[in-house]
């Protein structure tokens, strides 16, 4: 008679989730603010996110367009990898949320900050830079600060 093999659950940190979740929400929002781009009536949401200049750029430059579902795959597929516990989707989220960050910066020094844009990317760049996050996707240095060392050093 066979035992069945054990197996270990592999639990997902909380802030695994909520970065995963945040990934989707962002790609989501893209794919609404496409749509809004191409319907006539008014979403509550695209008021509330402040994006009519992008909605224009969206229905009158087709590369804006391909621009916008190209990001919003990218975000996609950053979420798909930190739910596999990949490395690569830790990176792609870092930089896709480091460029959304200075485009955040950008408009607010610009005078037309987008702050639920913003407040997604802060939370994003907070769950990203969290321990248990980039050991669980292996991004986390094992080579930390040890005070012990800095102070034998001359």
């Amino acid at each position: 008679m066979t035992s069945a093999p054990v197996t270990t659950a592999r639990r997902r940190p909380f802030a695994l989730v909520a970065l995963i979740a945040l990934m989707l929400v962002k790609s989501v929002l893209i794919i609404v603010l496409v749509l809004g781009a191409f319907t006539a009536t008014h979403f509550g949401l695209l008021d509330a996110l402040r994006v009519q200049d992008f909605i224009e750029s969206i229905s009158d430059v087709p590369l804006a367009l391909l621009a916008a579902l190209v990001v919003s795959a990218v975000l996609l597929a950053a979420a798909l990898g930190l739910l596999a516990y990949r490395r690569w989707g830790w990176l792609l989220a870092m930089v896709t949320t480091g460029i959304f960050v200075a485009f955040d910066i950008g408009a607010f020094l610009a005078g037309q900050p987008n702050y639920i844009w913003m407040a997604l990317n802060i939370v994003t760049v907070f769950y990203l830079n969290q321990r248990e996050v980039r050991e669980s996707v292996g991004a986390a240095s094992d080579a930390g600060f040890d005070p012990r060392v800095a102070e034998t050093s001359p």
